[in-house]
């Protein structure tokens, strides 16, 4: 039998994630189901950490600079544009975070971003991974754009503070949400000037 190639054995890994991530939207949450994912997350991203550490590949390093602000303890995705009735939404850390689209049926989602019809029913996974937060698009049918690249498709990028992300025709920014309850984004997070439209 030959051994699996690089290329093989990633696409296994990522099968295996979207095995668990997809168990974990099917059964109630709880605790130990949200530890489960966590750790599967956790795993998975530093092997393909370890991957990309041993190729010479430039990064983008304003996406994937790791936030770091000393007082923050959860994050909120602030609505910039879109039809949705809620303007903010709560990111803990404790626990990965489910963008998409409920329809008319009860939705297990954390952020729902109906009634924009062009995200996807689950489109996209947030967690904080110890150093900072982290993006993976579930595959949906348009993609998710950060700070203007299609992510879709891709390993789990690391998104930071004050960046913003489009999902269909909705805009979100991701700021932090500080001890006193105040939200605030990255200091120089989103430095490339431009507006909405440019992502």
């Amino acid at each position: 039998m030959e051994p699996l190639q690089p290329q093989q054995q990633i696409s296994d890994m990522q099968r295996a994630f979207a095995d668990a991530a997809e168990g974990w939207l099917l059964r109630p949450r709880n605790p130990h189901a949200d530890a489960a994912v966590l750790d599967a997350i956790q795993r998975r991203q530093e092997h393909q950490d370890d991957i990309q550490r041993s190729h010479t590949i430039p990064l983008d390093h304003r996406l994937h600079a790791a936030p770091s602000p000393a007082g923050v303890w959860a994050a909120r995705l602030i609505k910039l544009q879109g039809q949705q009735k809620h303007g903010e939404w709560l990111v803990p850390r404790d626990r990965p975070v489910l963008l998409g689209r409920s329809g008319k049926s009860t939705s297990s989602l954390d952020v729902d971003l109906w009634p924009d019809a062009s995200v996807a029913r689950r489109h996209a996974l947030i967690w904080f991974d110890g150093e900072g937060w982290r993006i993976e698009d579930l595959g949906s049918t348009n993609g998710t754009l950060l700070g203007g690249s299609n992510i879709r498709g891709q390993r789990a990028r690391r998104l930071a503070l004050g960046i913003k992300m489009r999902l269909g025709r909705t805009i979100l920014m991701l700021m932090a949400l500080e001890k006193e309850g105040e939200p605030r984004a990255e200091p120089g997070a989103d430095s490339d000037g431009q507006g909405v439209a440019g992502v």
